[in-house]
């Protein structure tokens, strides 16, 4: 039983007593809980052997009795009675848009809807039409919102597949029949949602003998993997190309698709390199070279021209340079590399420093020398402390008293450590009407002023997209901070017209952020690479609330190199001096 498991189960209870109307202190509890347990870099039960665990701040005797049960049972008694009094299919009311804590509780209990299912066909029959608290506007914003979430209903965040993909890789090292193995398809071309996860391995022996290996190591780690075999997967449509080889289909974590392709060292870099493509990639491949692609039939042509060759090769016999995974979704990287033209993307060395993070001075976990503590042992050379402006109040923000003495502290703190730089910072609320929460004179005082939004998504696209032009405008605002607001897999992109946000961008000389937050990645691929081609620089930041957050910016180059962007296209890869001669941090 893993950490992150541990966590999930204190997240359910949490919402499970917030549906059922709970004291609010309970709910924090375990919703604390959750959080630190997923924050943990050690085994929990190492901490709770050594008697360390009730050490951390918000871990009482009771969330550690129940932990301790956890790691023995695999569950609890009181997550298991919440589950039969309740329901899990419950729980996904809180995903819902408009649903929060109260209504989801009023749902339940006064009008018998205890599922989004049962929620969809309220709103199907007008049963909510005229119950107090269900306006028009708030019906509207439900069933979009359950339109959105029935669209990425299985879908993975890019930061769990990868989880589940190491957690599969772990396992395929411990079978002896297996020479090599890559994990493909999306997860290996850094999708920020992914469908399922494909593995191609190479067997020592005979294929069958392989597929003993692994089938026997993974039911060994059956209920680790919460893993389930299936004849085949249905959300996983195998080319005909690929149907003459092994499969092993099943099912982890709640009935997510995984498939392993068996194969010979021959036909190995073949299959990778067929798998880690999309197939509008496939399709604008060149049609006269040697190798004929056609991945709607068995295509003996391609496994005879191909064979024992590396993807490099492949790519060369094509006519083409190298594609690199991150490039294989879109067909324009294809043109690129026949000319030979694909840019040298950005690398996760190439970043020296963040502008966005938070501590507990507004809605971090950790305190500022504990985040400075962090960045500087991962090498960063500077550190911008953007803590949230006084209208996000639920984020505890600073009103304009006590920003001044935490950019004092900052700067106190700067000159007695080492190694780094810190830059006195804030995340500016844009309100509704385009002004921000501090005046040009307390904006004049800091090093970094990154505006976002955060609160009224409602609003039409005309008025929101002047009010992020607003805020562009603004002579201090250096950064937008994920500019289209959407959260992956449970809310969508506010309204706005994002063409009209990046060329005000570039007549302003804004920056606009990557959001290397995994349930964010805003602003996306589709959009980055428009504001690159406007000349618009990008920002790649964590938004780090806690220290181990800053490990999410391999999340956001993901991005940029999917978006073809060079460590020119990214301000974070500019030495301190380089951003304050162009005047994006204060000189």
């Amino acid at each position: 039983m893993q950490n992150i498991e541990i966590s999930r189960i204190f997240s359910d209870i949490g919402d499970f007593l917030q549906i059922r109307g709970d004291v609010s202190f309970k709910i924090r509890s375990y919703q604390k809980a959750a959080r630190i347990l997923a924050d943990l870099t050690v085994d929990v039960r190492e901490l709770i052997e050594s008697g360390k665990f009730q050490n951390i701040p918000g871990i009482g005797k009771t969330i550690e009795e129940k932990t301790k049960e956890i790691l023995d049972t695999g569950t609890c008694e009181a997550y298991e009675k919440l589950k039969t009094e309740m329901g899990l299919e419950a729980l996904e009311l809180l995903d819902v848009q408009g649903v929060g804590g109260k209504t989801a509780n009023r749902l339940y209990y006064d009008h018998d809807i205890k599922s989004v299912k049962q929620l969809e066909q309220a709103l199907q029959d007008g049963s909510l039409q005229n119950v107090k608290g269900f306006g028009k506007k708030t019906l509207q914003t439900i069933t979009d919102s359950l339109q959105f979430i029935n669209t990425n209903r299985g879908i993975r965040l890019s930061s769990i597949a990868d989880t589940l993909a190491q957690n599969l890789t772990s396992i395929l090292n411990e079978c002896e029949t297996i020479v090599r193995f890559d994990v493909t398809g999306e997860v290996r071309r850094c999708e920020e949602m992914c469908r399922s996860i494909e593995i191609v391995v190479q067997g020592r022996q005979d294929v069958t003998t392989t597929e003993n290996d692994i089938l026997e190591k993974f039911l060994e780690n059956k209920q680790k993997l919460a893993l389930k075999l299936v004849e085949r997967n249905e959300r996983i449509t195998v080319p005909v190309i690929l149907k003459r080889f092994r499969q092993i289909h099943f099912h982890i974590d709640n009935d997510f698709p995984v498939v392993l392709y068996l194969c010979d060292v021959s036909e190995y870099d073949s299959i990778l390199f067929l798998t880690t493509a999309s197939e509008e990639h496939l399709s604008a491949l060149p049609k006269d070279s040697t190798i004929n692609i056609d991945i709607h039939s068995e295509n003996t042509d391609y496994w005879i021209n191909t064979k024992d060759d590396s993807e490099t090769e492949i790519y060369e016999k094509l006519g083409m340079c190298y594609v690199p995974p991150e490039l294989r979704q879109f067909s324009d990287s294809v043109s690129l590399a026949l000319e030979n033209k694909l840019p040298s993307l950005i690398e996760l060395i190439d970043i020296r420093g963040d502008l966005h993070s938070h501590t507990e001075w507004s809605d971090g976990r950790n305190t500022m020398d504990q985040m400075v503590e962090t960045a500087t042992a991962q090498g960063l050379e500077y550190l911008g402390i953007t803590d949230h402006s006084v209208s996000s109040t639920v984020a505890n923000g600073l009103d304009q008293k006590r920003l001044l003495i935490q950019i004092e502290h900052v700067r106190k703190l700067n000159e007695q450590i080492e190694g780094i730089t810190l830059l006195a910072g804030s995340e500016v609320d844009i309100r509704p009407n385009g002004s921000l929460d501090y005046p040009d004179d307390i904006l004049a005082q800091l090093d970094i002023v990154i505006a976002s939004i955060h609160s009224q998504f409602t609003l039409s696209e005309a008025a929101m997209t002047k009010r992020m032009i607003a805020a562009i405008e603004n002579p201090y605002v250096k950064i937008i901070g994920h500019p289209t607001g959407r959260l992956l897999g449970s809310r969508s992109m506010y309204p706005i017209n994002i063409d009209d946000v990046i060329r005000a961008a570039a007549e302003n000389d804004t920056i606009l952020e990557i959001n290397a937050s995994p349930s964010r990645l805003d602003l996306g691929p589709e959009y980055v690479r428009k504001a690159k081609e406007a000349g618009v620089l990008m920002s790649i930041n964590t938004d780090a609330h806690s220290k181990l957050q800053f490990g999410f910016r391999r999340f956001g180059v993901n991005v940029a190199r999917r978006s073809g962007l060079t460590k020119d296209d990214v301000i974070n890869t500019y030495t301190l001096e380089e951003l304050r001669e162009k005047h994006i941090i204060k000189p």
